[in-house]
């Protein structure tokens, strides 16, 4: 009897669940393999070193991730790629295996004679293409990735430099009435967003001042009030709603990349309050 009550309510919940309701709008695959055949999720936080990482913990901006390893049975471990704090050779070594695959973030490409910054589509793309050729498809094979430089070969990249766009998604939801169907049944997601890009407004707009004061060119700090909401928010979750929807499809491998930290990380210093701030979203996300 209580087998049977826990069934229909697993039901239900699927039936009121904002991802089974996407995955219906946007007419979005499912797996066909069986419910017991065990996936991976893998979580990146761009740019947070061990060091960064252990201390955020320590100061409480991480509570979620330090549970995990003081409760759950979690292990923390070291990689290394041969060159420090860089989205593109962390990610390399990660999806490929391959260690050191570029010099730099910013650098000058011999095989073609030009200047390859990583997060232009036409750079990305050409040394996953490489890595591709001499190593192989990649982790992701049949899974998707989210705010990644490479797409690690994932059948469904998303925000990708390497792929560029949003795929196949991005076209279903230029269709007004599954927007709107979209919007109906995450409304109070749409809602929580709103006001937490209103709040992130109001610390970018505090932000602005400080770094003005502090000698900070005034256009880029401007700029940045809008990059900051952008990133560290609607980005964010947007990932997250894209990732439990990856989750309820059952994709066998699913990749993403928080990259708010980073952002901050650029603009005020690593170990910055500014930059730690961005983690306790993050660890809400996770």
């Amino acid at each position: 009897m209580l087998a049977e009550v826990e069934a229909h309510l697993r039901r239900l919940a699927r039936v009121l669940s904002p991802s089974e309701w996407a995955i219906r709008l946007l007419r979005l695959s499912i797996s066909e393999a069986p419910a017991e055949t065990p996936g991976l999720l893998l979580i990146q936080i761009d740019g947070l070193s061990r060091t960064q990482l252990q201390r955020a913990m320590a100061d409480g901006h991480l509570p979620f991730l330090r549970r995990l390893l003081q409760r759950e049975g979690y292990l923390l471990h070291a990689l290394y790629s041969g060159l420090p704090a860089s989205t593109p050779a962390v990610q390399a070594e990660l999806f490929y295996g391959v260690k050191t695959a570029v010099p730099a973030f910013c650098f000058r490409d011999h095989e073609q004679g030009r200047v390859f910054r990583m997060y232009d589509q036409h750079a990305a793309a050409a040394i996953e293409e490489r890595l591709q050729r001499d190593h192989g498809p990649g982790l992701l094979q049949g899974g998707s990735a989210w705010t990644n430089i490479f797409s690690g070969g994932a059948a469904e990249s998303h925000f990708c430099a390497a792929t560029f766009g949003w795929g196949l998604w991005l076209r279903r939801l230029m269709n007004p009435l599954v927007l709107a169907m979209l919007f109906l049944t995450h409304v109070h997601i749409a809602l929580r967003i709103m006001a937490l890009m209103a709040v992130e407004l109001g610390l970018a707009v505090v932000g602005f001042v400080r770094g003005t004061l502090l000698g900070k060119g005034l256009v880029e700090e401007l700029l940045f009030i809008l990059t900051r909401v952008a990133i560290c928010i609607l980005l964010r979750e947007l990932v997250v709603i894209g990732g439990r929807i990856d989750l309820a499809r059952g994709l066998p491998i699913i990749h993403l990349n928080f990259i708010g930290y980073d952002e901050q990380a650029h603009r005020r210093g690593p170990s910055s309050r500014f930059a730690h701030w961005s983690l306790r979203g993050i660890d809400h996300a996770i």
